[in-house]
């Protein structure tokens, strides 16, 4: 049976920038699910932490190609990365997606903070960092925007992006891509996201790092939980702790989220072994309510 759906907020800066392109690739997916009957208004959507600084855009290519989603939240990337994964998508594998890069960048007052110093590091930015998030799409996107979480000394600065979107039967979409602090901070960031992408209106699809494993804090999930449903709710298929080296080798932990309202899951996710992070992507496949 399909997946009902269903809700989030948060302070912050805000940053924009729209860029380039991108595609598609392969993977090994243990025990993959049934296959789902194609709709042309279904919707794919990936979330992947592709960790940057180990790994680079030639590494996350072929996944993504394999997988031809139509929206793929990223985190830990370089903004120059997505907009040359892009690039690569596009010439190599005839893909027409669009990268928004999305860095997470800390207030002048935090940038000197000590646990802000190794930002601009995997991306080698100089006086201005350029690492966080990005998001890849071949739907039109109509606004984008980066906005900070609260400062918090335990964590380096997070934050989120909110992408509108025109999605594949033509309604609006709005798509939250997020990677949550570590150290504590999960639950306050938690709660704030889930504030912000609960207050929209229409279909809203949340993805992301969320730094939290399945079942270990109920009363920090439960903000997303209480107003969304998920692609993977009773948490079988683990992200964390993949190894790149060994296909056989099973992952760790969840703590990789696609989350929505508004929609209906079209079936279990596909959760693939990678060569190219210490994460595997989720891959969800949503649908609109049927007419009437």
């Amino acid at each position: 049976m399909p997946h009902p759906v269903c809700r989030r907020r948060a302070p912050g800066a805000v940053a924009l920038v729209v860029a380039t392109v991108l595609g598609l690739g392969a993977g090994c997916a243990p025990s993959p699910p049934p296959p789902v009957a194609a709709s042309p208004t279904d919707l794919r959507v990936m979330t992947w932490n592709v960790l940057t600084a180990r790994h680079d855009p030639p590494e996350w290519a072929a996944t993504i190609a394999a997988s031809r989603p139509a929206v793929v939240g990223l985190q830990e990337i370089c903004a120059g990365e997505a907009v040359a994964l892009a690039q690569e998508l596009r010439r190599d594998h005839g893909l027409p997606y669009v990268a928004v890069p999305g860095p997470v960048r800390p207030t002048p007052a935090e940038d000197a903070e000590p646990v802000n110093a190794e930002l601009r590091s995997p991306c080698h930015d100089g006086a201005v960092v350029s690492y966080g998030l990005a998001v890849l799409t071949v739907l039109p996107v109509t606004t984008a925007t980066t906005a900070l979480y609260a400062p918090d000394h335990r964590d380096e600065q997070r934050g989120y992006q909110r992408l509108t979107l025109r999605g594949p039967d033509g309604a609006p979409l709005t798509l939250y891509n997020t990677h949550i602090g570590l150290a504590g901070v999960q639950a306050g960031q938690i709660r704030d996201l889930a504030g912000r992408a609960g207050a929209e209106s229409g279909p809203t699809v949340v993805v992301g790092d969320l730094n939290e494993p399945q079942g270990q804090d109920p009363a920090a999930m439960a903000p997303l939980r209480d107003g969304f449903a998920e692609v993977d709710p009773d948490g079988r298929f683990p992200t964390s702790g993949n190894d790149p080296e060994a296909p056989d080798a099973p992952a760790q932990e969840k703590i990789d989220y696609v989350f929505f309202r508004g929609l209906f899951s079209a079936g279990p996710p596909t959760v693939p072994w990678v060569p190219g992070s210490d994460h595997r992507p989720v891959i969800g496949t949503l649908r609109p309510p049927p007419p009437g």
